[in-house]
């Protein structure tokens, strides 16, 4: 309540606390650097109306180094173009939904976007679920989501069901992803089909 908008927006885009401490995971803000001027103001306008709620809560101890930043400070992100269809919809799938984060396999400790949402990430225990490994989500026909349909994609991101009927782990945010709307749902799955496929890791 006492924070700032702009303190707000910095720890969003940039992962700072208005002490200038890092925040670290399961925080993305390396992903939400790019959010929108607009957007991440509207996220602010909406903390704004959250019934206030007095809560003790610890401070954070993370078990991995963390960075001394995640890079130069975000000072204005402009709006994409929705009439953009596949950057518009790498913007919602990499930037908001952060899809890329648990999708893609990591090397050396990091993200490694040479190997876009390869999936075969071991994901731990969190939030009560179990131990996970994230799927392949390019568009590689045996390996990745290559022969499926626009519907199954959509049923696996908003209900958490594989192709096959097969229920997946509750690790993304399924409940929440049920109000992503056509036209954003529409750029997602285009972008999903244009990036490169990758057949399974070994």
């Amino acid at each position: 309540g006492s924070w700032t908008d702009e303190e707000i927006i910095t720890a969003i885009r940039d992962g700072l606390r208005p002490d200038g401490s890092l925040i670290g995971p399961p925080m993305p803000s390396p992903f939400y650097a790019t959010m929108s001027d607009y957007d991440v103001q509207s996220i602010v306008a909406y903390l704004r109306t959250v019934e206030p709620i007095s809560n003790v809560v610890p401070k954070s101890e993370y078990s991995i180094p963390l960075p001394p930043n995640y890079g130069p400070k975000v000072e204005s992100v402009p709006e994409v173009s929705k009439d953009d269809l596949l950057a518009y919809g790498r913007y919602v799938t990499h930037t908001l939904g952060h899809c890329t984060e648990c999708h893609t396999p990591m090397s050396e400790g990091r993200i490694d976007f040479s190997r876009l949402n390869a999936g075969g990430r071991v994901l731990p225990n969190v939030f009560g679920v179990v131990t996970g490994v994230s799927l392949n989500i390019t568009p590689h026909p045996a390996a990745g989501i290559g022969e499926w349909s626009d519907d199954e994609i959509k049923r696996a991101i908003t209900d958490g069901v594989s192709r096959d009927g097969r229920e997946l782990v509750k690790m993304m945010g399924f409940p929440y992803y049920k109000n992503i709307n056509e036209e954003d749902m529409k750029a997602m799955i285009a972008y999903l089909r244009s990036v490169p496929p990758f057949p399974e890791l070994e």
